[in-house]
């Protein structure tokens, strides 16, 4: 750890430094030297609290006040709510249900006035998914999330977890116009569409890098070109 980050950090490989947490006690005193280390170093930090037993995470993440804790799938409510006023952003990651079959307590969180963000979790053995589309209606059917909570922690709340929230993550004047349109009459369609791409247009910076195409060409005589 004396070697690595002054190494990333120099090299500007990483912006945060990320705990994986364990319920092995042995391991506490390790963790809170790594964040205390990279906090000092300028990095910002996490936790990926995805064991059975978060207090402990959830206690040291408000200890170190880290940018986010993740994953919280087996939080209680009440163990949501000692979030409350402390700013950080609980990154939940709802395609995880499908291979935990448990599901972080959202509502609880909300309403407790914690900002939510959402990613995919993308891993290939546990939550094989880079769909965000897929992560918005699950987040409407399995966490209890609004549609416009979903899309809001998809969005804005997840730029402020990458730190990049003056840039890019809601359309404002001066920020990049990072857009997709979609093949939907009513932004609340999301909440019930799972498994179909609905996007027509993306842009990125202001230029279209994909355009929605045919499936399969209409002619016969196209299969021959």
């Amino acid at each position: 750890m004396a070697e690595l980050l002054p190494k990333i950090r120099r090299r500007r490989s990483a912006q945060f430094a990320d705990v994986a947490w364990d319920d092995d006690p042995t391991l506490r005193p390790l963790f809170d030297r790594y964040l205390q280390t990279a906090a000092a170093m300028g990095f910002g930090c996490k936790i990926h609290a995805d064991q059975q037993s978060p207090a402990e995470a959830i206690e040291m993440a408000l200890r170190h006040r880290v940018v986010s804790i993740d994953h919280l799938e087996h939080a209680t409510d009440g163990m949501a709510r000692t979030l409350a006023g402390s700013g950080i952003i609980a990154t939940l990651l709802p395609c995880a249900l499908f291979q935990k079959g448990c599901a972080a307590p959202a509502r609880a969180l909300i309403d407790s006035g914690v900002a939510v963000a959402l990613g995919t979790n993308f891993n290939p053995h546990h939550t094989p998914t880079l769909n965000m589309q897929s992560v918005v209606t699950m987040a409407c059917w399995r966490l209890g999330m609004s549609i416009e909570e979903a899309l809001t922690a998809a969005t804005y709340n997840s730029a402020h977890v990458l730190g990049c929230a003056d840039r890019v993550g809601s359309i404002e004047p001066g920020k990049s116009a990072d857009l997709i349109l979609l093949n939907t009459g009513d932004y609340r369609e999301l909440s019930g569409n799972l498994g179909t791409n609905l996007v027509h247009l993306t842009m990125k910076r202001g230029r279209f890098i994909y355009k929605e195409g045919l499936v399969a060409p209409q002619t016969p005589e196209a299969l021959m070109q």
